[in-house]
């Protein structure tokens, strides 16, 4: 398809099954000269042509050919539709949703929607309508109950001489462009990883999985075609080819999405609250389940580690100065053939016997982690097993693909697994097995974005889709090895991923430079992440490279680190607390020994999240769907519902002037017991010992006792929790203890009792609010 089709007008409409299938009409248009717009050969009145206009210029308007299109129509679930424009005949208007593997249940809930043949096309459920204009084409999407418009496409939008500038569907040869018409005070978020400002608006984003090489370049590792609208709906494009979404950079109130590929297979989610959304959204395309407890603790690691005494150094560091440690991680020191290559040959002379190299680090109360990637250097034993069996992905024209962009150190291509190959798959994860005999607890699955788009999968996967499906499918294999040869709850710790990757847990923000900078990106990352593939996501405490962090900034960073969903310090220089100066470590370690504090809370998180498919790190726009200034808040979150963060983007040791905002409530300081009435920006003088970390009103937050005894989670599991209540009167809560059983607890007159596995004391500390 050389030129460019706009679709122009319904000719038919077919019912099949709980679907309806729309026949629409395609025809050429075409720019004319440097104008902005499209005109097709039509009569002009019919296009909205200002034929007035004094300077109007001749207009050589293209054949009017007729290209049959099809829109079909199906709702998943009461709530959700699914909108697929291709040509007609393609195969994606045949699939349920799920031959990417993004959705894993393509149908939650049977529905069946009325349909209403009239001059207008309307298909309703009782919460969503569809309508759909012949002619011309145009679509939009309401809320039953309200008759809001929650979106629509941009064909309204003109230039001066009446041309369209956002056509509803334009296809051509790079692919399909839907349109939308952004809403006055319409705001976009999400997108995945971003390192950009929260608010997508102004922005266009590239939606291709990238080696980012920071959290500055302008690239993502995470890239997620899911997004939020203020107007009340959530989008997902289940595709996996590269996407570009515009959202009023190139046309103020136009909101573009232009998919690399013949097809466009968009889902809608409507509901006032973006947290129900994200609970259809994962009902759609799965929830990760909780992580084991220890996976909640204090992981420390470096760019690298060179041998086992290191290690065990680091490992008797720890317990010398009484810091809590549950994870101590190894990069890729401990392979042969250790530069972009993972084969599972595990390096005796550094590290000596595996099986007793962990229970050496179990002797400190600390469990391995373990670095791959999945790439094959050829000078690896594998190599030439992989190659002969079939296990590498190859080119178009048979050869073995080599990776794109991520640069070798010695200049030799890298292969890559090829996970679209079952028996692969299967050999890939084998190799895991004697890593898990011996204990090895978790691996680090880095790297993954490096496919090439040249390729040829074993599955006849479209080429254009397995750029960014290969880190779904990678991290996916790894995390289902883990869990069948175990049988616990599965962890990854992974770096690259798409639409789907909430389903393993869990995932990191990738290489963040060592600056303040860097620390804001991160968290921009992460409350971003967030809303396309809401689960355990984290980050390199520290930051991985550039400038040496200052001891204060080491400190600012734990701050934010001690209070993500999972905690790991990272870089490629020593991040070992005791680096950075007595006044440096001393603070670390509080705030190390705060996160164990916090864990019986951080375990009511956890659990809420994986039952509801919701993020454990928050933006207040999730919870505050309804407070304007939320959405564009992206240098604080929530951790859960009920704790605000307010992380100090600072590396100097002077106290800082922290502007920062509140949303409806009333909010209780922890550390200075100051209580704050939202909504609401406030500003206050914080020094280095700590941040603001205010308490909802009404909430009850589990703590336990931590002190210098404890060395690792397994150290809690019998303390008792005691309950923190932001407020006054009585209340009644169940909770999930360390063992994973519920708990009942009731709060009348200052005491507490309760029914459960879990120990609770007696007493409750109440908090003015």
């Amino acid at each position: 398809m050389s030129e460019t089709l706009l679709l122009r007008r319904v000719t038919g409409v077919e019912r099949r099954d709980d679907e309806v299938l729309l026949a629409v009409t395609g025809v050429p248009g075409v720019r004319v000269g440097s104008m902005p717009g499209y005109l097709t050969g039509e009569p002009l009145a019919e296009q909205g042509v200002e034929t007035t206009l004094p300077n109007l210029p001749d207009l050589l308007l293209p054949p009017v050919t007729e290209h049959a299109f099809t829109l079909r129509v199906a709702f998943p679930a009461p709530g959700t539709v699914r909108l697929t424009v291709a040509r007609a005949g393609a195969a994606v208007l045949d699939d349920d949703g799920g031959w990417l593997g993004i959705v894993t249940n393509p149908r939650p809930d049977d529905v069946t929607p009325s349909v209403d043949d009239g001059p207008e096309v309307a298909l309703a459920t009782e919460f969503l309508r569809v309508i759909v204009r012949r002619a011309p084409f145009a679509l939009r999407v309401e809320n039953v109950a309200s008759g809001a418009v929650l979106l629509r496409t941009a064909e309204r939008l003109r230039q001066a001489a009446g041309f369209p500038m956002a056509p509803p569907v334009l296809a051509d040869a790079s692919g399909t462009t839907l349109h939308f018409e952004l809403g006055a005070d319409e705001q976009i978020l999400g997108f995945g990883e971003q390192f950009s400002r929260l608010v997508k608006n102004g922005q266009t984003l590239r939606l291709r999985s990238e080696d980012a090489l920071g959290t500055g370049t302008g690239l993502a590792y995470k890239p997620v075609p899911v997004w939020h609208s203020t107007s009340g709906y959530t989008g997902l494009l289940n595709t996996g080819a590269v996407i570009t979404a515009d959202v009023g950079h190139t046309r103020p109130s136009a909101f573009g999405l232009t998919v690399e590929d013949e097809a466009l297979d968009l889902y809608v989610v409507a509901d006032a609250s973006a947290k129900r959304r994200l609970s259809a959204y994962t009902a759609l395309t799965g929830r990760g389940p909780v992580p084991p407890l220890w996976a909640f603790g204090y992981w420390m690691g470096r760019c690298r580690y060179h041998s086992r005494d290191e290690m065990l150094d680091v490992a008797r560091g720890m317990r010398d100065r009484d810091v809590p440690i549950d994870v101590l991680h190894c990069d890729p020191d401990w392979l042969v053939v250790d530069r972009l290559n993972c084969d599972f040959q595990w390096n005796t002379e550094r590290f000596g016997d595996r099986r007793e190299f962990v229970d050496a680090l179990g002797k400190h109360d600390v469990r391995l982690s373990v670095w791959e990637l999945p790439y094959l250097d050829p000078a690896s034993p594998r190599y030439a097993e992989a190659e002969a069996k079939g296990f590498l992905m190859r080119t178009a024209d048979g050869g073995v693909a080599a990776i794109a962009k991520t640069p070798t150190p010695d200049g030799r291509a890298r292969a890559l697994v090829d996970f679209t190959n079952s028996a692969a798959v299967a050999w890939w994860q084998g190799m895991h097995e004697d890593f898990l005999d011996d204990g090895v607890a978790v691996f680090k699955t880095d790297f993954g974005e490096a496919l090439p788009d040249d390729v040829a999968p074993h599955s006849e996967l479209p080429a254009n889709h397995a750029h960014n499906l290969y880190p779904l499918y990678y991290n996916g294999a790894v995390w289902q090895a883990i869990r069948r040869h175990t049988g616990r709850a599965a962890l990854v710790w992974g770096r690259s991923g798409w639409a789907g990757s909430q389903r393993y847990p869990g995932q990191w923000a990738g290489d963040a430079e060592s600056t303040v900078a860097g620390m804001q990106a991160t968290l921009r990352g992460g409350l971003s992440y967030a809303l396309s593939a809401p689960g355990y996501w984290s980050h390199d405490i520290g930051g991985f490279y550039g400038p040496e962090l200052t001891p204060e900034l080491y400190v600012r960073w734990t701050q934010f680190g001690a209070l993500s969903p999972l905690m790991r310090a990272h870089g490629l220089r020593p991040r070992e607390p005791w680096m950075f100066g007595q006044r440096a470590f001393e603070l670390a370690r509080a705030w190390i020994r705060l996160r164990y504090e916090l864990l019986p809370y951080l375990w009511q998180v956890a659990h809420g999240s994986s039952a509801h498919g919701w993020p454990v790190l928050r933006p207040l726009a999730l919870e505050y769907p309804d407070d304007p200034v939320a959405p564009g808040i992206d240098d604080a979150f929530l951790l859960g519902s009920d704790l605000l963060i307010v992380p100090v983007f600072d590396d100097g040791p002077d106290p800082v002037a922290r502007r920062f905002y509140l949303p409806e409530g009333r909010w209780t300081d922890l550390f200075t017991g100051e209580v704050f009435a939202g909504p609401g920006f406030v500003t206050r003088e914080v020094p280095l010992e700590r941040i603001p970390v205010l308490l909802r009103a009404g909430a009850v937050l589990p703590k336990v006792a931590v002190d210098a005894s404890v060395r690792r989670t397994d150290d809690l599991l019998r303390r008792p929790w005691t309950l923190h209540v932001a407020g006054d009167g009585e209340l009644a809560r169940e909770l999930v203890g360390f063992d994973g059983t519920p708990t009942s607890v009731r709060m009348a007159g200052g005491r507490v009792t309760a029914s459960g596995t879990q120990p609770i004391a007696a007493d409750v500390v109440r908090l003015s609010a």
